[in-house]
């Protein structure tokens, strides 16, 4: 059985060696544990660091599988090129509540689905406000394993 890591960072994220390091190596981590497939957002720093870092280990680990879930369906008509998304995602998930409702409010119930399905969280989150923030207390609440890079 498959088990699923997803990414949640906030926004303005610093791009260092250091949490790129920490990163690869949590993720390798993962991997030996049996975490095959992860799931990757493209919403800021830590969703473009989260997904260079699955890239090159996808390189010398080709069995594990990386998923773009998205909250808006015209991202993918804006802003990625669809040769983009076939070279780096094995997958696209467009979650049903992220379709439901007002727009405003679809990163959040995109947030919300991935909480619900992956097993582990791996997150950088340092201040207490945010999608990420509230992602991972929904988390918390769902008693799901969380490794913030954060600290």
């Amino acid at each position: 059985m498959s088990k699923i890591c997803a990414f949640f960072g906030h926004r303005d994220t610093p791009v260092t060696e250091e949490l790129e390091a920490k990163l690869k190596q949590t993720i390798l981590s993962l991997i030996e544990q049996g975490v095959d497939e992860f799931w990757c957002c493209e919403q800021g720093n830590f969703d473009w660091i989260a997904r260079l870092t699955m890239l090159g280990l996808r390189k010398i680990f080709p069995e594990i599988k990386i998923a773009y879930v998205l909250a808006y369906p015209t991202f993918l008509r804006s802003k990625i090129s669809a040769d983009f998304l076939d070279k780096t995602y094995d997958y696209i998930i467009y979650p049903d509540e992220a379709a439901e409702g007002y727009r405003k409010f679809a990163i959040i119930r995109r947030n919300q689905y991935i909480v619900k399905n992956a097993d582990i969280i791996v997150c950088y989150v340092k201040r207490p406000n945010g999608g990420a923030y509230k992602a991972v207390e929904q988390a918390k609440k769902l008693n799901k394993k969380i490794i913030n890079l954060g600290y």
